[in-house]
């Protein structure tokens, strides 16, 4: 699979900025939304080749996001980028369809080797 357009879903400016940024360097298309609800209308406007998605944010969470996402026609693999390292979250959004996980803090070299290990999927 070719990683070429990317959907960022995280409540925090801040990692929402730097991810753009940092991806749109990299030849990426981007595009940042802030919440769950925001990102199910995203979704169901266009295919994106990976999801980047926050697990704790105000109303739709993460993890619902994921279920809400099971129902898309044309699924789109998805990176949890979470400050919540305990199992039963972890465990939860892998079972809800996450294809991989990374903790924040993160360094951007986290996210190429994931983006380059779907692109090679």
């Amino acid at each position: 699979m070719m990683v070429k357009r990317v959907l960022i879903v995280d409540d925090e400016e801040g990692y929402r900025k730097v991810l753009l940024n940092s991806l749109g360097n990299l030849g990426y298309e981007t595009k940042a939304v802030k919440n769950g609800v925001e990102a199910l209308n995203e979704i169901e406007k266009r295919w994106y080749s990976v999801i980047l998605l926050d697990v704790k944010m105000p109303g739709m969470d993460g993890i619902e996001l994921l279920e809400r996402m099971q129902g898309v026609q044309y699924p789109s693999p998805v990176i949890v980028i979470t400050a919540y390292r305990d199992d039963a979250t972890v465990k939860e959004a892998i079972r809800k369809g996450a294809k991989r996980i990374i903790t924040k803090p993160f360094c951007m070299d986290d996210i190429e080797v994931c983006l380059g290990e779907l692109e090679n999927h």
